[in-house]
């Protein structure tokens, strides 16, 4: 397996997720909902299912402009690899920003993130499915200068991993100094913030120096509301991932002129032609109308998604430690069984009862894909039993829907 800091933090993620709950026990303070929180992990399954189908286009398109493109190759020590942390956020701060700024990198590579309208450490794993092959055209500089694909994958992974730990409500205001310097909870709940005076503000990755110097700096005053200004308002990541690109293209086609409609893809979130009543700004929250997204199945429902999501988290987090041992058919299979369960399993969150046939047919291709992965007589035997334990469970859950 390739050496990925981001994968390898994976039980990391979760260890402090779950310190997390025992803050919200101890606390008595509500800082996750289930539903929200699985959406939030499903929309991170996504990411990096994705990523792992067509991520090494965008490694290759580093290596290409590193082997044919760069002036010289820059040795792997200690100082090279800290000018490197300095430079990779910096071209961080510069995708992050652009793609706050430029309507059609906010729809496809990032407004994902910005969906759940809570803020704990399961939101700093939901991340876009599209995101990565256009945040590396950002950091293409990078491999002009001669850093090697190697020490950049490496230190990009450890600038992410920084960023899951300010995810959180649980950490105040930190040191004066490290406040000033560091990006921390208390700014990055600002960048969630979906009141105007937070919006596009805090882009920084790891130093807040970014922000100071180029005036999108913001410090925490009132406590933010969290979310986008139109609420997604579903819990199916594979829909929510979807949903700003459609609306996008409807924008597209309501605007009039070939000019207009570019500035719709390149302009501000907000924007359109005075004709159609020119820039929109984000609209104050009224805090005492203000109701979050909360629709919710029955309890027997909810213990059966919740199940069935564990599996699937087990499944995805074996499919990324061993992605490079399938072949692309494989892989292709494997990551489309993925994101078919993570959909139909927000679908069920939502209390469609008439998706639930086909939630008994994702059971049939789970049972299958046993049989394909392990074989044997053991291997028809478990599946079997899967599929007669899980389908009446599901059968009972679903007469509460």
């Amino acid at each position: 397996m390739d050496f990925n800091p981001v994968i390898l933090s994976i039980p990391l993620y979760f260890f402090l997720i779950g310190i997390e709950l025992v803050y919200q026990l101890i606390k008595k303070v509500r800082v996750y909902r289930t539903n929200d929180a699985i959406s939030n992990i499903s929309c991170g399954i996504s990411s990096q299912v994705m990523n792992a189908v067509w991520g090494v286009l965008s490694i290759a398109m580093y290596q290409l402009v590193y082997e044919y493109g760069a002036v010289f190759q820059i040795p792997d020590t200690w100082w090279s690899w800290l000018i490197l942390f300095i430079l990779v956020d910096f071209c961080y701060y510069w995708f992050h920003r652009a793609s706050h700024e430029i309507n059609f990198l906010w729809n496809t590579a990032h407004v994902v993130h910005h969906q759940s309208e809570d803020y704990n450490l399961s939101v700093a794993l939901r991340q876009s499915s599209f995101g990565g092959v256009f945040s590396m055209l950002f950091y293409l500089p990078l491999a002009l200068m001669g850093f090697s694909a190697y020490a950049f994958l490496t230190v990009k992974g450890l600038n992410l991993i920084y960023q899951f730990w300010i995810h959180t409500e649980a950490i105040e205001k930190l040191p004066k100094w490290f406040e000033y310097l560091f990006n921390t909870p208390s700014h990055h709940r600002v960048h969630h913030g979906r009141n105007p005076k937070y919006i596009d503000r805090n882009h920084a990755g790891t130093l807040m120096i970014w922000d100071r110097m180029f005036g999108t700096f913001q410090a925490e005053e009132e406590k933010p509301t969290y979310g986008v200004t139109k609420p997604t308002n579903t819990w199916n990541p594979v829909w929510a991932n979807v949903l700003p690109i459609v609306d996008m293209t409807n924008q597209l086609r309501a605007t009039p002129g070939f000019w207009n409609k570019l500035k719709v893809l390149f302009y501000k979130p907000g924007w359109q032609p005075v004709e159609l009543g020119g820039y929109q700004m984000a609209p104050e929250v009224d805090k005492e109308t203000y109701n979050k997204f909360d629709v919710h199945p029955h309890m027997p429902m909810i213990r059966y998604v919740f199940v069935q999501f564990i599996l699937v988290l087990v499944f995805t987090s074996y499919f990324l430690f061993n992605t490079t041992s399938y072949n692309l058919p494989t892989k292709l299979v494997l990551a489309g069984f993925i994101m078919w369960s993570i959909g139909q399993l927000g679908i069920l969150m939502e209390n469609r009862k008439s998706w639930i046939p086909s939630e008994y047919i994702r059971l049939l291709a789970s049972a299958i894909l046993i049989v394909f992965l392990t074989g044997g007589m053991t291997s028809y035997l478990g599946a079997g039993g899967f599929v007669i334990l899980f389908g009446f469970w599901l059968f009972k859950a679903s007469k509460k829907v």
